[in-house]
């Protein structure tokens, strides 16, 4: 396998379709399903009998997944979305599924989306391989005007959208589908409108909207940001520099309708800005204001920084702001587009130009980083952490290793959260996996006649899991790895570690510099057959595990005491 597999160097794009009751979610799916430009799409919908799969399935992979001829990859949610995202992610290191570049989710007609996104952006997984793409939401021309009216949830779906498509526009006369699409362009202007005639809406049209592609230069900044479509939408604001006058003029276009509440808006500043000032303001905007902030997203020129940074929020979740490359275009200044709910735009410019008019403290921490919001490295003397995307596709790369004892210490190493030193002089005297525990170096007692106290390390069932399929292979006695007498050496785990590293995209490190941490994490809520296959066990070993929980044979029990 490919390095590419395991670490492409782009984040996983992840689109959301959402629409409320009977706005024509599932005739946009089938289209797309059966759509050859969803080749290397993960689907995640609520059920499969909603769409019609049967003509399109090429196999089914397991009861939950299919591949569609498309080269879609189509799942049902089972248990949590980020449980669900999860999964597929290993699934995909796993090579249990085929590999895919890009995420759809489909909500249900009454859901709100908020708490669905800054749920995802939240997940420490996300951050370091989704992406949050587009939000697409339908919108029904008969019925969507009424249902803006009397449903929160359909306010929200069209508010924070990227692109609203306007369906069944065959069921209903110009007259009102003029009026829901002047109702739709004054709630979020900056959304595109698309009709869509039975759901026919090719996938290029809904997703893929990169933040940066040096061969179309500003094209998908301004198709994402779209600042341009806030002009006429926040002059009346800018007339009134009185917010509550701003607010009452606008309330007079229809006073039964709540979404006037939701304003959106676009802010410029003309000048640099200082990285310390915006970092402090921003965050102290999402942490105040969440619950009034539906979605923020902007592209920042920080002083001092040779190109600019896009920054997205989701209520009080932040994304990790993304430097670009280069500048897309001739335009120098910061725009960050608002859409709000009961947080006028007087009240955040003004505190933002408020925060920029402060001077940092010359020489102090806060009045100069070089690179503020830059992915770097930061090597403390202690030695360096992994991500958990960079510690589950370490595992996937570490199932491709020529040399499996080595492989198998580094993996012992990383799921109990011993140094690689530990691990590699592991002796089998030292576990009792009766009782889930490691007794390190319970029997190399100093010269002395107190009795050593053994450092108590727990194993979990990934622990458990290795260690079983190990004993099926070793005499039951001296060193985990290489036999009774010697442990592998630690020339062949600085091997193995190099190159695994280097197929999943990790920086280059020494071993030695690797913090210990525990990786059990990644293996929670899944099942014992992926945890196998990211452990490299899969075709490892005669027993079966069953439910998570290893055949122990009874003369594994160590009879080290404490």
């Amino acid at each position: 396998m490919s390095a590419a597999v395991f670490h492409s160097g782009q984040a996983i794009s992840v689109s959301v379709i959402t629409g409320f009751l009977g706005s024509g979610k599932t005739t946009l799916l089938n289209f797309l399903l059966a759509h050859p430009d969803m080749e290397e799409t993960a689907v995640l919908i609520n059920e499969f009998g909603e769409v019609g799969l049967d003509h399109l399935m090429v196999r089914e992979l397991d009861p939950g997944v299919v591949l569609l001829k498309s080269g879609c990859i189509c799942c049902t949610v089972r248990g949590e979305l980020v449980d669900g995202l999860k999964e597929l992610y290993m699934r995909r290191l796993a090579r249990d599924i085929p590999p895919f570049t890009r995420v759809v989710i489909e909500t249900t007609g009454l859901a709100d989306p908020l708490p669905i996104i800054t749920c995802i952006m939240r997940d420490p997984l996300f951050r370091h391989v989704y992406r949050l793409d587009t939000i697409v939401t339908t919108v029904d021309a008969a019925y969507g005007y009424r249902q803006l009216t009397d449903h929160d949830e359909a306010l929200r779906q069209a508010a924070i959208a990227d692109c609203i498509l306007l369906t069944k526009t065959d069921l209903t006369d110009d007259a009102a589908i003029g009026n829901l699409r002047k109702r739709l362009q004054e709630l979020n202007p900056g959304a595109r409108l698309i009709p869509a005639h039975f759901g026919q809406v090719p996938p290029t049209e809904l997703f893929g909207t990169r933040y940066f592609d040096p061969t179309s230069k500003s094209r998908d900044i301004q198709r994402w940001l779209n600042e341009e479509a806030y002009t006429g939408s926040s002059h009346q604001q800018e007339a009134y520099p009185d917010d509550d006058h701003a607010h009452h003029q606008h309330d007079r276009v229809d006073v039964n309708r709540h979404d006037s509440r939701i304003s959106s808006f676009c802010i410029t500043v003309d000048e640099p800005i200082a990285w310390s000032l915006f970092k402090e303001w921003y965050e102290e905007l999402a942490e105040k204001n969440g619950d009034f902030l539906l979605r923020v997203k902007g592209i920042v020129n920080i002083l001092g920084e040779p190109a600019p940074f896009l920054i997205h929020c989701v209520q009080s979740t932040q994304h990790e702001p993304t430097p670009l490359p280069v500048w897309p275009d001739e335009d120098r200044r910061s725009r960050i587009v608002f859409i709000t709910r009961d947080l006028p735009r007087g009240t955040i410019e003004k505190n933002l130009r408020d925060h920029l008019s402060r001077v940092p403290e010359a020489g102090s921490a806060r009045a100069h980083t070089p690179r503020p919001f830059a992915r770097q490295v930061h090597r403390p003397a202690s030695g360096r952490w992994l991500n958990e995307a960079e510690l589950s596709r370490l595992f996937a790369a570490l199932a491709d290793q020529e040399d499996q004892s080595a492989a198998d210490a580094l993996r012992l190493m990383l799921v109990t959260g011993v140094s690689c030193n530990d691990a590699r002089e592991a002796r089998w005297e030292e576990f009792d996996l009766k009782r889930k525990v490691w007794l390190k170096h319970a029997l190399s007692a100093p010269r002395s006649t107190a009795k050593p106290r053994p450092r108590r390390i727990p194993l979990g069932d990934a622990a458990l899991m290795l260690l079983t399929v190990l004993r099926e292979h070793s005499p039951g006695k001296g060193y985990l790895f290489s036999g009774t007498t010697q442990e592998v050496p630690a020339t062949r785990l600085d091997s193995v570690w190099t190159a695994a590293a280097r197929l999943s995209g990790i920086e280059d490190f020494p071993l030695d510099e690797l913090r210990p941490a525990l990786a059990t994490g990644l293996f929670a809520g899944l099942s014992p057959e992926l945890t196998r296959s990211l452990m490299g066990l899969r075709n490892r070993g005669a027993r079966e595990i069953v439910s998570g929980k290893p055949h122990v044979p009874t003369h594994m029990a160590s009879s080290v005491k404490e």
